[in-house]
């Protein structure tokens, strides 16, 4: 790997989010202060304005996709009819690097199956629908193949250990890291060779475009738990005095909880999809809910699927976390 690109792949259990220069309890409560106050304190950054910033989705993948393939260089000769799992943290990126290398070496996409199959457990139909004629192939989005519901889990539990036991061949899978804290913990077996990009530091922050000073991009990597899309975001809003991150409705309850949670899980859901997976909203609540979430900038609609604003994500998990939700390692 050249020695200018920062990208790496690890096994998931060596990520260590970076850790934030140290700074007192009353600088972070000042800060908080301000945040309400609308009087935001901002050091003096460098990114000019003929500098522009890419969006979270849009930085160069180009070095992360190299970077991909000469870790996974000698599994992939290897030609086993095994599987790696390569986690993709929310916003992060990861799953569109692995498309575009999917792409580049030709390896096959393969369609997640819909409700239906996953509900009647229809594995093999499935299967015989991608129409793949031996080689190797990618799930970019392992969370397409579960629902969290009564009815909704066997489809995995059923897909993972032909997986594992080699069945369907080479392949590579994404998936996202909560979808992967949950299976862990409903799962009774641990999974093999799962991997992820190292965290983005500072000089990882400045491959992708950011420019400030080694203290700026120190706190930035933190606050971003090391994830180059977030970082862009919030380095984005930094940049634009008139852009706040959004913060949860003071109404936020159990429900909201349950709406976050769900939304995280599955990589996002349409509104007939967390009907599904949370019966015991009624649907008039739940909508409620949704709407308020979107009113506050913390969810988005793409088309029928809502999804967890980037900018939010972050209130979003501090949130869950002080509720004790089981939360991703990210």
């Amino acid at each position: 790997m050249a020695d200018d690109n920062h990208w790496q792949l690890i096994a998931a259990d060596e990520f260590c989010c970076p850790a934030a220069p140290t700074v007192t309890r009353f600088q972070q409560a000042w800060q908080r202060v301000l945040r309400i106050l609308g009087l935001r304190s901002k050091d003096a950054v460098e990114q000019g304005d003929d500098i522009r910033l890419p969006g979270y989705r849009e930085f160069d993948r180009t070095p992360a996709v190299t970077a991909l393939g000469e870790d996974l260089a000698g599994w992939i000769e290897g030609n086993e009819h095994s599987v790696c799992f390569l986690l993709d943290p929310p916003f992060s990126g990861s799953a569109a690097i692995v498309r575009d290398w999917a792409w580049q070496q030709g390896w096959v996409m393969l369609t997640p199956p819909d409700i239906e199959l996953v509900r009647a457990v229809r594995v093999e139909e499935w299967w015989q629908q991608q129409k793949l004629i031996g080689g190797p192939w990618v799930i970019d989005d392992l969370a397409r193949y579960l629902l969290r519901s009564a009815d909704g889990l066997r489809f995995i539990r059923a897909l993972l250990p032909r997986l594992l036991h080699g069945e369907f061949g080479q392949g590579l899978v994404v998936c996202d890291s909560w979808t992967f804290a949950f299976l862990r913990r409903t799962w009774p077996l641990g999974l093999p060779r799962v991997y992820c990009f190292a965290p983005a530091e500072t000089d990882l922050l400045r491959q992708v475009g950011i420019k400030g000073s080694d203290r700026q991009l120190h706190r930035l990597a933190a606050r971003a738990r090391g994830n180059v899309g977030l970082a862009l975001a919030l380095w984005a809003c930094r940049l634009n005095e008139d852009r706040a991150l959004p913060e949860l409705p003071l109404e936020a309850d159990d429900s909201t909880a349950f709406v976050l949670y769900s939304l995280l899980l599955h990589r996002g859901l349409s509104g007939e999809g967390l009907q599904l997976v949370l019966p015991v909203v009624v649907p008039d609540q739940l909508n409620v809910q949704l709407l308020r979430l979107e009113q506050f900038g913390i969810i988005e609609r793409e088309r029928e699927c809502w999804r967890l604003s980037v900018y939010g994500y972050l209130a979003v998990r501090d949130f869950l976390g002080g509720r004790d939700y089981l939360l991703d390692d990210f």
